[in-house]
């Protein structure tokens, strides 16, 4: 349980009031030594708050969801609450983690208006992963694909011992044309269960690159967390985390691309895993089968596509190759 959540827990014996009555709130700095003036609290009905107290103009943020409210409230001496209340008592773990990694972030932050920004921003992130009514944690397809890609992070850390910062920096955010870009090349990671036929291709940017491209493809299957040789999320992280512990500035890009991801820490993340059985690389040309932008008719913004993997066995890297 996180400090945040401690605070949570002891602040809802004395709460009194309804939901929305300012006077039955409670709130209390959660770390007195940090920098900030930022709060853990509950309403009179026992939800969670988190808010931040500025000085700045609080900016207007489009940040309601099903399942997070966001408030401003005049404070003395001109200062201002930044408030959100969780209306989502499930999400409470989750809702914990975020507002403890945020409140830790802040330390390092230079001044209120670097603050206000990375709340505002967190808060755009929290809204993606709380919307349609999830319970902030990743479905089993995209934690099958962050595997797949955390894989790839390893590898090419390895490979590239002389900078490891480089593949932390160069792997991209998601909605990115490809999942690292790096200088001289691209790397799209993918991943499909044992047996499959086809590989799914989620946008015509994706095949489509200025530099040589590289399909990367990782055969995972679904196993128990015991099982000899699976891995999951947590034990991938703590794996990546160990290879960049020296190097500066890697932990806090890694952590960042992570949350990027939708990734926070969690129990849940312990019980799902994938064994990795096989890895093939291709090449990614002007003949590989693929769609891009130029080739669409008029009207056709985009579109979403499978390729049968027996189709591209001509364009596989042979093993030997430096597919990094």
């Amino acid at each position: 349980m996180t400090r945040i959540e401690e605070l949570w827990e002891s602040l809802r014996s004395g709460v009194k009031g309804s939901p929305g009555d300012a006077g039955g709130w409670q709130l209390v700095r959660i770390d007195l030594e940090h920098p900030f003036d930022i709060y853990a609290g509950v309403d009179g009905g026992g939800a969670a708050l988190f808010a931040i107290s500025v000085g700045v103009r609080p900016p207007a943020i489009d940040a309601d969801t099903q399942a997070l409210t966001y408030f401003t409230m005049p404070r003395a001496g001109g200062r201002t609450l930044l408030g959100l209340r969780l209306t989502a008592t499930a999400l409470e773990s989750v809702f914990g983690r975020l507002c403890q990694d945020l409140t830790d972030a802040a330390a390092d932050v230079a001044g209120e208006a670097a603050l206000v920004s990375l709340f505002r921003a967190r808060l755009q992130l929290w809204k993606r992963l709380f919307r349609d009514g999830g319970l902030g944690l990743l479905k089993k397809q995209k934690i099958r694909e962050l595997v797949a890609e955390l894989l790839a992070l390893g590898e090419f850390i390895r490979v590239g011992r002389e900078d490891p910062l480089q593949p932390v920096t160069c792997w991209k955010n998601p909605g990115a044309a490809q999942d690292f870009v790096f200088p001289d090349r691209a790397v799209e990671v993918t991943s499909v269960p044992p047996g499959a036929g086809t590989v799914g291709i989620a946008s015509t940017l994706q095949l489509d690159a200025a530099v040589p491209l590289t399909l990367r493809l990782c055969v995972l299957r679904e196993s128990a967390p015991s099982d000899p040789g699976a891995l999951t999320l947590p034990l991938l992280v703590a794996r990546t985390a160990e290879m960049l512990a020296d190097v500066p500035g890697a932990m806090a890009a890694l952590h960042d691309r992570l949350l990027a991801a939708g990734y926070v820490e969690h129990e849940h993340y312990q019980t799902i895993a994938f064994v990795p059985l096989e890895t093939r690389h291709y090449a990614v040309g002007d003949s590989f089968p693929r769609l891009v932008p130029a080739t669409l008719p008029a009207g056709i913004p985009d579109v979403t596509y499978t390729i049968l993997l027996a189709s591209i066995g001509a364009f596989q890297i042979p093993e030997h190759s430096n597919a990094a």
